[in-house]
């Protein structure tokens, strides 16, 4: 009832004279911003006023008909109804105001038609009880701009308004009873949902796709997320989805020069915001399928800005793809691994005696942690596709060195298909501040990349699959709770691929790892990287690294288990028969002499043997296989996948223990 539009002041200070005069009048100014405030406080006394005028012609024309004093009772409840209806977003105490004024008029009219407006008691009770309400309203107009600074008292159908209709207007899933704190911005409404009858956030979020169909809004327009201060408040967010639906270009370096302390602005949320990392404190592991532009848009992204900050140095490991991901980048980089021996020193040698001497110099100096300006540089060490990583290293080790390299002022960030167990330890995970999921392939494997809260969120990566690169959901340093499950873009490097390499490559070329000097220590450990770096060979071609491992099967080919039909020699030469007896192998313990192909394959079928009742299993339900065999992971991983091509187990990669064995039935 309250107006917000503010009156310009009729007078005017003139100095003259060096003396300041108001034209127009104080006491007239006065007067008019008197008049312009207790204007909306008068509309309750003249409403109530104004009802003698149809209380008089009612009275004149039916008083004396009982047709009239029946059908004001019926209107007059209807009327009192439909307020109470319709009132149903506003606060209880705002919900019985209304409806009892409603009431009260309709009564007043009733009786006034019946007796006439000035017979007692009538016109005592409608003196008394029509001033106790318009008392009441001038109170609840008064205190509401008090209790409600923000301005969420907002035009009737207005954006506001409107935002409010979605969870009041005709729906049942869950118990609204009011929406409050309403703020609306070019891109994005914002509100408290206060629920009612016991329902909960996680109730709100499984109802807000049956909102959206009811009012025709696009898929994902709406999120909420939990208010850690009152459970059932939580907040609300509208925003347009259709914002991401085109790839977003670089907008260029937010804060080159300053320090990567300063998050890195590297995508917009659906609301038009922008999503700040912050890096460091925190490692972060990125997900996403084949296509979700994991390396050209979130890992170049985040590179991009990195590398414009004065104090932190990136290393960037991808034994897979090599100079593929790395070469665009490498002016930028202050060290480069791609190959496998390099990357064992790395993780084994030369990062944790970097560590431990930061380690020290920190204590001497009194640093628990790194922070701005201390004097030494920040290190990045970012993984591609790092279960092709982790395979190659000794992962208690790499454990206990991302609890070292965090205090030490350093940060892993691991980039991989699918997170499961079988491309790393759960314990790695755990090791991980932040997760950036992009598109995935299934609901089953986003499970692997969202946090528990975004999934409770209804976080969807899966709905993006590889159709829309960049898109991806965050929740790590930087992220605000209200935006965990609503869709970001990481920005596009350019059109086409070309562009998008030619374009990144530019940029790395501005910021050359040469003009950012760093600490003697992190020196000491880029000089070993830099050593460690192949030496051409003529025609462009590299040499293959020594393996000491059996066979080179890669994550990246593991991770959905593609068909392999290419086995060992040993296993081409040794036809495995179902229905062979078992012979009894001694287990020999782990890091014993490795057994014999025949041998080991005889642990397998007696392990898989004690699964054909038809129990499902993992990877990590035979551990002990290799514990026994003294062989390796892709030993187990290719002979699963043979057995699995051969009829001998079924698998469904949407099952957390996704192996079965397959019972052969006699034949008729």
């Amino acid at each position: 009832m309250g107006s917000k539009t503010a009156t310009k002041a009729t007078t005017a200070a003139v100095r003259e004279g060096g003396v300041v005069t108001y034209k127009g009048g104080i006491l007239s100014d006065l007067v008019a911003k008197a008049a312009h405030v207790a204007a909306p406080h008068t509309v309750p006394w003249l409403l109530g006023a104004g009802l003698m005028v149809p209380a008089y012609g009612l009275h004149e024309m039916w008083g004396a008909s009982p047709w009239a004093a029946a059908g004001l009772t019926v209107s007059g409840g209807v009327v009192t109804a439909a307020t109470w209806l319709v009132s149903r977003w506003r606060h209880v105490l705002g919900r019985v105001q209304s409806t009892g004024t409603a009431a009260a008029a309709s009564g007043y009219l009733l009786a006034a038609t019946i007796t006439g407006p000035t017979a007692h008691p009538t016109i005592d009770l409608w003196i008394w009880a029509g001033g106790t309400l318009a008392a009441l309203w001038n109170v609840r107009n008064i205190i509401r701009p008090k209790i409600d600074p923000e301005g969420t008292m907002l035009a009737p159908g207005g954006p506001g308004s409107l935002f409010k209709a979605l969870f009041t207007d005709g729906q049942d899933q869950v118990q609204v009873e009011a929406v409050r704190n309403v703020k609306v911005s070019p891109t994005a409404i914002k509100g408290t949902v206060e629920l009612g009858g016991g329902d909960t956030t996680d109730d709100l979020q499984k109802a807000l796709a049956g909102i959206e169909a009811k009012h025709g809004l696009p898929v994902g327009s709406l999120t909420a997320t939990v208010n850690r201060n009152n459970a059932g408040q939580p907040t609300v967010t509208l925003s347009n989805p259709l914002l991401l639906e085109n790839p977003i270009p670089w907008p260029g370096p937010s804060a080159a020069g300053e320090s990567v302390a300063k998050p890195l602005q590297v995508a917009m949320f659906q609301d038009g915001s922008t999503f700040g990392l912050g890096v460091v404190g925190q490692h972060l592991q990125v997900m996403g399928m084949t296509g979700a532009a994991k390396t050209t848009a979130i890992a170049w992204g985040i590179w991009g800005e990195f590398v414009t900050r004065k104090d932190g140095a990136l290393v960037v490991v991808d034994i897979t793809k090599g100079e593929q991901t790395v070469a665009p980048a490498r002016p930028a980089l202050h060290g480069a691994v791609t190959k496998k021996p390099s990357a064992r020193d790395l993780f084994t040698k030369w990062l944790p005696e970097w560590a431990a001497e930061r380690l020290a110099e920190f204590g001497d100096k009194g640093l628990i942690a790194w922070e701005e300006d201390c004097g030494y540089t920040y290190l990045e060490v970012w993984l591609e596709e790092a279960a092709d990583v982790f395979e190659h290293i000794d992962m208690e080790e790499f454990i206990n060195l991302a609890r070292m390299l965090r205090s030490a002022g350093g940060g892993f960030a691991w980039s991989l298909q699918r997170a499961d167990h079988t491309q790393m330890p759960t314990i790695v995970k755990g090791q991980g501040g932040g997760k950036i999921c992009g598109g995935v392939e299934s609901a089953h494997d986003a499970g692997w990349g969202l946090t528990d809260e975004q999934e409770k969120a209804e976080a969807h990566p899966e709905q993006w699959r590889s159709n829309y690169p960049g898109m991806a959901y965050a929740d790590a340093q930087g992220v605000p709770r209200d935006r965990i499950a609503m869709p970001m873009r990481f920005y596009d490097w350019g059109p086409t691929n070309r562009d998008r390499v030619a374009n990144f490559a530019a940029h790395c070329a501005q910021y050359p790892a040469s003009a950012r000097p760093v600490d003697p220590i992190t020196a000491k450990l880029l000089a070993r990287i830099a050593g460690a770096k192949p030496a051409a060979v003529a025609g462009g071609e590299r040499q293959e690294d020594e393996m000491d491992d059996d066979v080179k099967v890669t994550g990246v080919t593991r991770e959905y288990l593609a068909p392999d039909p290419e086995l060992d020699a040993d296993d081409a030469a040794n036809p495995i028969d179902p229905e062979a007896p078992l012979q009894d192998v001694p287990d020999i313990p782990l890091g014993g002499p490795k057994m014999s192909p025949e041998d080991a394959r005889m642990v397998l079928n007696r392990t898989l043997a004690g699964f054909a009742d038809g129990r499902p299993f993992g990877p990590a339900d035979l551990g002990g296989v290799l514990a026994s065999t003294g062989l390796s992971r892709p030993w187990l991983q290719k002979q699963l996948k043979a057995r699995i091509e051969a009829g001998e187990l079924a698998y469904d990669p949407e099952e957390k223990k996704p192996y079965r064995v397959r019972v052969l039935a006699p034949a008729a």
